[in-house]
């Protein structure tokens, strides 16, 4: 015979009262999140293009066969990665970096850590459009500053070749995204204690022992993070190159990555069945890089923490 205590009672009390306040939430995740990825499931299943007509045949996973065999998805699929390599490694680096600096004790600190807070005020379209007039191939400010000091001798057209757009495209992108990530890293750097670097200066180590001893490892869980939400945004980068390519992904299709390519599909060819497939594509790309850092992470910190 099963005797019910109080404690019982009032962990089932309190199991129905976190379940309660929890529906709401998880009804809102399922409307805004599972209706939009299932109809997409649903509409990637048929041949669904409105320039052809009213007919809309199922056609299984057809579309998701001639995403294997089509080369403007390869292109796509290549420019998304270089996007992301720089904009996520390099970007993760130079936070880690520039935070480190922003972490020693200098006069103005606290004024350029507030500066550093600008580029991340500046809203998405805001900052694409900062940087087309800056890049403009025939009044920009670059060309300008370029010429005056003797770099270069005739105007770059910065925004009408497909490697220098993609290039500006990167520097844009992590001008907006630094000074979150460096944030996420000057609040890591704060939770480490003083006393460690004490310790370890007292024992002689040099300023590069002291960070990849101490500075490193307790920057993982930061790092970790700023690697997964860095890889989910740049592999769905949408708003700097659509204003930046006044919404063709040009020049020659030069910043058109796997996102911008379901949309230019699915909006300007109105291919809308290949393109749900598209996004679902993207999306269990977003959902593979994701896994790929929780498992290289997680593991490297699993075996660091059995080897102590």
């Amino acid at each position: 015979m099963t005797v019910t205590t109080r404690a019982d009672v009032r962990r089932r009390r309190d199991l129905r009262f976190g379940l309660g306040l929890s529906l709401p939430a998880v009804a809102v995740v399922v409307l805004l999140l599972g209706y939009p990825m299932g109809y997409a499931l649903y509409m990637s299943g048929f041949s669904w293009n409105d320039k052809l007509g009213s007919y809309h045949p199922f056609v299984g996973l057809a579309n998701y066969g001639d995403l294997l065999s089509d080369p403007a998805v390869h292109r796509a699929v290549g420019r998304t990665l270089y996007f992301s390599a720089f904009t996520v490694l390099g970007g993760v680096a130079l936070a880690v970096l520039i935070a480190v600096l922003l972490n020693v004790e200098f006069r103005g600190r606290t004024l350029v850590r507030v500066l550093l807070l600008v580029p991340w005020a500046v809203p998405p379209v805001v900052n694409g459009i900062m940087w087309k007039l800056i890049f403009d191939g025939s009044s920009g400010i670059m060309n300008t500053i370029l010429l005056s000091t003797g770099v270069i001798d005739t105007r770059v057209q910065w925004l009408a070749d497909p490697g220098l757009t993609m290039n500006v495209l990167i520097f844009a992108e992590m001008w907006k995204l630094l000074p979150f990530l460096c944030l996420l890293m000057l609040a890591g750097l704060q939770g480490i204690p003083s006393n460690i670097y004490k310790a370890a200066r007292i024992d002689g180590a040099n300023g590069w022992q002291r960070f990849r001893k101490i500075t490193l490892p307790n920057l993982r869980g930061p790092i970790m993070f700023a690697l997964i939400v860095q890889s989910m945004w740049s592999l769905k980068v949408f708003d700097t190159i659509f204003v930046l390519t006044g919404g063709s992904g040009g020049p020659a299709e030069g910043t058109t990555t796997i996102n911008f390519l379901a949309y230019l599909v699915t909006f300007s060819n109105l291919d809308r069945g290949y393109g749900a497939s598209l996004a679902v594509a993207a999306m269990v790309l977003i959902i593979l890089v994701t896994l790929f850092w929780i498992l290289l992470l997680g593991r490297r910190g699993d075996d660091r923490t059995e080897a102590r």
